[in-house]
């Protein structure tokens, strides 16, 4: 649980359940930002997860949330083909979802 005195009226978080990194097993990678996410902070947060996997490729799977299919979000994951699969969750489906019960 975590446990923290925020004094954000509300709070978003993403999260990433990362397996084998650096040789390792599962680790979960959490997010929190006070608000919303929107497509800039989203970025922000998938360039840290890229250092924090230290180079290794990753495979998002992402729901339809507006900021994951903004057009600069678009055009930012085509340019990180490199290390960056995405795949999309359907409209609505909390059970494929590996991080929804967070």
């Amino acid at each position: 649980m975590l446990v923290h005195p925020f004094s954000w009226k509300k709070a978003s978080t993403a999260a990433a359940i990362c397996y084998g990194v650096r040789g390792g097993g599962a680790q979960l990678a959490v997010h929190i930002t006070p608000g919303n996410y929107d497509t800039d902070r989203l970025i922000e947060v998938l360039g840290e997860l890229r250092r924090f996997l230290g180079g290794e490729k990753a495979t998002l799977l992402w729901d339809g949330l507006p900021s994951h299919r903004s057009n600069a979000m678009g055009a930012w994951l085509n340019r990180q083909r490199s290390w960056l699969v995405v795949e999309r969750l359907p409209a609505y489906a909390p059970e494929l979802n590996p991080v929804e019960g967070l």
